[in-house]
């Protein structure tokens, strides 16, 4: 019950309280309950010396005062230690237990002070003079409730025994080695002046309750075998301790087999089944891992096979239908040869009237070129007409001489006009100027009747007919004698060039219908090639699938 409240109070200790641990705890609790009572334990490391102190000072009421040690640790750090125990069990009266290892023993000269505290209760030198005297006053009310008398001396052995009632030292000490038979005749206070304790080996017992006990976190399937594993473990210490014993007598060397060294034990047995359970467990997951991959695997393959059943029949179907596309696109292909057979007969045809219409073209060309002086002089004479020219010619109450040829020859042209001529008519052909200019303007050469020509031709080949005879006569008179000329002689010329351009006509005409012929075939071998790009792109892409139908059919056989 104690230990249970320490360890809900304080850092936890797990102890087993065997029954040699609670004798050590009564002893321990009574010394210390002693005034100047001061305890030597003496035991090899691990016997619980530190442990059962704590707990006896507990049980005992007490605080528990205990060095940290360092590499830095000194003489004057251990005073100042002492200072604030002296001060907490002599002014202020607090019982305290002040725990000390070899261990913390850094400094043989700790052992001066230790031994002085041990032997009086005092150490002359660790307070200056004015600090005793304010400790003195710190105590003169309880030294006044005591009847001690105010005096130096009194007040000092009042204080002295305050010390001792309130602080003890209880020394934990390894027997191992001559460092502790050194120490203890050198400083006669640590054997003297204290009760000696031994810590003596566990006993079977104890050995057995401390490894059940220590055992009892992990999973051993059952008290019986946990029992057993205590027993067998109790068993190997005390093995090795009557093998060190032997090896002792016979070698006269010491091997220490310490509780230490048994709770060691323990604790690598521990370790050791924890690693190897994990390596167990491991091995376990990674057959349940491995079991259910085979049993995903078996089921993956049953699924895969009628996968593959399925695949099949899509291969045998992508085959048929790239078969048909193939049989098509080869009565395509066919089609697209005649098509382009007789596109290419087309092609001849059209290159055969080109050629003779170019020929035709040139030919005609080459005429007309001699008629286009005639027709631009013509044009030239109507475009040097002006309004005033014509009205100066009308104007005339009689035609001048001669001028009545060129208005005669005028009527009959223009106005068709081939009866009574006279200059009657002729000014009232001339009457609207800019309409008569117009009319000789829009009037077509090469559409002038053989009859009209004929009869012009007397006029023409009159020796007055001439744009010389009548720049004399009138200028308006010369240009239309100018441009009768010359339109007759373009009529002439062209009437000669008219059935060449007739040919010329049939033949771009043939051109065009050969051209016409040949577009219409090339849409028929455009489109039949675009089918069979379409065939040909479908039937690429049945054989994509048709590959990753096989593709997959074969992983799945894989």
């Amino acid at each position: 019950l104690k230990l249970q409240e320490y360890n809900e109070n304080f850092a936890m200790m797990d102890l087993v309280l065997f029954e040699p641990a609670t004798e050590h705890i009564t002893r321990i609790a009574r010394i210390v309950q002693n005034p100047s009572g001061n305890a030597m334990l003496i035991g090899v490391g691990g016997s619980g010396k530190q442990s059962l102190s704590r707990l006896a000072a507990y049980i005992s009421g007490m605080e528990v005062k205990q060095l940290q040690v360092t590499s830095s640790f000194k003489v004057d750090d251990l005073k100042e230690e002492l200072c604030g125990m002296f001060k907490n069990a002599g002014v202020k009266g607090i019982p305290t237990m002040f725990l000390m290892t070899d261990s913390q023993i850094v400094n043989d000269r700790f052992l001066i002070y230790i031994n002085a505290l041990l032997a009086t209760g005092w150490i002359s030198d660790l307070f200056p003079k004015d600090e005793v005297d304010g400790l003195l006053g710190n105590l003169r009310n309880e030294a006044k409730a005591a009847g001690i008398p105010d005096n130096p001396d009194s007040m000092l052995a009042f204080l002295i025994a305050r010390i001792k009632a309130n602080l003890h030292v209880v020394l934990a000490f390894s027997p191992v080695g001559d460092v502790f038979r050194v120490r203890a005749r050198r400083f006669p206070g640590l054997i003297n002046c204290t009760a000696i304790n031994f810590f003596h080996p566990w006993p079977r017992d104890a050995l057995i309750s401390v490894a059940f006990r220590n055992l009892g976190d992990i999973e051993l399937g059952g008290d019986e075998v946990q029992n057993n594993i205590a027993i067998h473990m109790a068993e190997e210490h005390l093995s090795v301790t009557r093998a060190s014993e032997m090896y002792k007598k016979q070698q006269g060397r010491y091997n220490y087999v310490t509780p230490k060294s048994y709770l060691q034990l323990i604790t690598f047995y521990k370790y050791l089944l924890g690693t190897k359970r994990t390596e167990q467990r491991a091995l376990i997951d990674r057959l349940d891992v491995g079991l259910a991959t085979l049993k995903k695997t078996a089921k993956d393959v049953e699924e895969l096979k009628e996968d593959l059943v399925v695949k099949m029949e899509g291969v045998e179907k992508q085959k048929a239908a790239t078969n048909v596309l193939l049989e098509e696109m080869g009565v395509q292909r066919a089609d697209a040869e005649v098509q382009q057979q007789a596109a290419s007969v087309e092609a001849e045809k059209a290159g055969v009237a080109s050629a003779a219409a170019a020929v035709i073209e040139e030919e005609a060309a080459g005429e007309l070129a001699e008629a286009e002086p005639a027709m631009q002089a013509a044009k030239g004479a109507v475009d040097v007409l002006d309004k005033k020219m014509l009205t100066e010619l009308k104007g005339f109450p009689k035609c001048p001489p001669g001028v009545d040829l060129v208005t005669d020859a005028c009527l009959i042209l223009v106005e068709h006009d081939y009866k009574k001529l006279s200059w009657d008519k002729a000014k009232k052909m001339m009457a609207n100027v800019d309409q008569f200019k117009g009319k000789l303007a829009a009037f077509r050469g090469e559409d002038i009747p053989e009859e009209d020509v004929a009869r012009v031709k007397p006029y023409l080949d009159h020796p007055d007919f001439t744009v010389e005879t009548m720049q004399k006569k009138s200028a308006a008179a010369a240009n239309l004698a100018t441009w009768i000329i010359n339109i007759v002689n373009y009529n002439r010329i062209y009437k000669n060039v008219k059935p060449l351009m007739d040919r010329l006509h049939e033949a771009q005409d043939t051109k065009a219908a050969a051209e016409a012929s040949l577009a219409a075939a090339q849409a028929s071998v455009a489109a039949v090639e675009e089918k069979l790009a379409a065939l040909q792109a479908k039937f690429e892409d049945a054989t994509q699938k048709k590959l990753e139908v096989e593709a997959m059919a074969q992983a799945c056989i894989d």
